[in-house]
């Protein structure tokens, strides 16, 4: 009987991986960099993470793991914080989608990224600053994880100064947790492939790890599922993503927030540290997020592609997509049209406009009253608008403005807000590209009108 080949790449498929040298390398030197980067552990253990694979010799390799960190965020201190200090700025941008060119665009209207440094290698200039990304750095575009490589390096170089960065999950990053690709610019795929892919294929010694995701994008699949190459341990850069984050007297969120996401619980008195006693809502919501980010939910990894026909391969994929969509929290869940925090648009859709859910307004008073006595507004991003606005009386900031070329090509702006800044109250501006600052009040939509 003939042997059935199993294939769910166009590359061949090689035998297992052996604790050896499987390339002719020109030089010693080069051997043993190649040995260093290779854990042999993972070699012999088909069932083992693949992360260990990314420790290669230099650390300033793109498919390096650190490459993929951020400052750890305790939860319940870090993303609760009714108390800021005078005058403390904060700024804000909506969905990049892959798009680096107006992520660039982004960092220098903020004016927190030094203009005479490169995307590449961006140097943080923000000092004290806090930057709230608001989610939605995959899909529909080229360039997500250099997207993610430049917030990484600003967000460690804020953290030395006093300064911060913060990436909010969207709905985007939750589904491809869950493995589902139907959003992915194909030129993002090969930039995953030749980022993570190539550089298992050769630290493992073979590409039969690529079997188990079911020819489903294996080395996108690998980076973002839960307990996967970008959430692989202490640092890692999904563990110290964020649902929501409540910063001075703002929310921010990437679709937006419903009085019930907040049930689990409300902020409490702080103690003398400033660490928050019991978890508030926002907090038990980032904590369901990074448990779950965190675990492996199939079981076992299969590395060595120990199947015996293409329904195993198919079977064992599914399992792995379904345990990751049926343990994904509420909060990170949903889809068109669900009411989650990633997913809502109820104070957001139409764009430009005042939102047509008659009941935006009660709600969005209960779900601040709820957060806080003190909280004014939610930002958020998740709906595409034509410019940064503002609607419900200023309690709903819209900032995502299509700015990727997968979207609509929109020209980036930024929210800036002075936390106490003049009388004791909130300054909202709007910061754009050619070092214009717009007052907030100028982007408030009113009947259809925007001021």
């Amino acid at each position: 009987m003939r042997r059935t080949v199993l294939s769910t790449t166009s590359r061949h498929l090689h035998r297992r991986p052996r604790p050896t040298t499987m390339r002719i390398f020109s030089t010693q030197k080069e051997q043993q960099q190649a040995e260093a980067g290779r854990d042999k552990s993972i070699l012999l253990d088909p069932k083992a993470p693949l992360h260990p694979l990314l420790n290669t010799p230099s650390t300033s390799d793109p498919s390096h793991i650190r490459q993929y960190s951020l400052p750890y965020v305790q939860i319940g201190r870090d993303d609760y914080r009714p108390s800021l200090p005078e005058n403390q700025r904060i700024v804000a941008f909506g969905d990049v989608h892959g798009d680096l060119p107006a992520l660039h665009k982004f960092l220098l209207a903020a004016r927190v990224m030094d203009p005479d440094s490169s995307i590449e290698s961006p140097k943080w200039t923000g000092g004290s600053t806090i930057l709230v990304q608001t989610g939605d750095i995959l899909d529909r575009g080229a360039k997500e994880l250099a997207c993610f490589r430049a917030l990484c390096t600003l967000a460690h170089q804020a953290e030395e100064v006093g300064g911060k960065v913060y990436i909010l999950y969207g709905n985007h990053e939750s589904l491809n947790a869950a493995g589902l690709f139907q959003y992915a610019d194909q030129d993002g795929n090969v930039e995953f492939e030749t980022t993570f892919g190539s550089k298992l294929d050769e630290n493992f010694g073979s590409n039969r790890w690529r079997l188990q995701f079911g020819g489903n994008e294996p080395a996108r699949w690998a980076a973002c599922e839960p307990g996967g190459l970008l959430a692989h341990g202490s640092n890692s850069m999904m563990e110290n993503m964020m649902v929501s984050c409540l910063l001075g007297r703002t929310v921010f969120v990437h679709g937006g927030l419903r009085s019930e996401h907040l049930e689990s619980g409300n902020p409490q008195d702080s103690d003398s540290n400033g660490t928050s006693s019991s978890y508030n809502g926002i907090s038990a919501m980032n904590s369901l997020a990074r448990d779950w980010i965190m675990q492996q939910h199939h079981g076992d990894n299969n590395n060595w592609g120990d199947y015996k026909t293409v329904e195993e391969v198919i079977n064992s994929a599914q399992h792995r997509a379904r345990t990751a969509s049926k343990s994904m929290p509420d909060c990170l869940g949903g889809g068109i049209g669900a009411s989650s925090p990633v997913w809502m648009r109820d104070y957001s859709q139409p764009n430009d406009a005042p939102p047509k859910n008659r009941a935006a307004k009660e709600m969005i008073e209960r779900t601040l009253k709820s957060v806080g006595s003190d909280v004014q507004r939610i930002v958020m991003g998740h709906t595409p608008q034509h410019q940064i606005n503002s609607a419900l009386g200023g309690r709903a900031w819209r900032i995502d403005v299509g700015a990727s070329q997968g979207v609509m090509g929109g020209t980036p702006e930024v929210l800036e807000i002075i936390h106490g800044g003049e009388n004791g109250e909130d300054t909202l501006s709007v910061l754009t590209v050619d070092g214009k600052t717009i007052d907030g009040k100028e982007r408030a939509v009113v009947d259809n009108v925007l001021f």
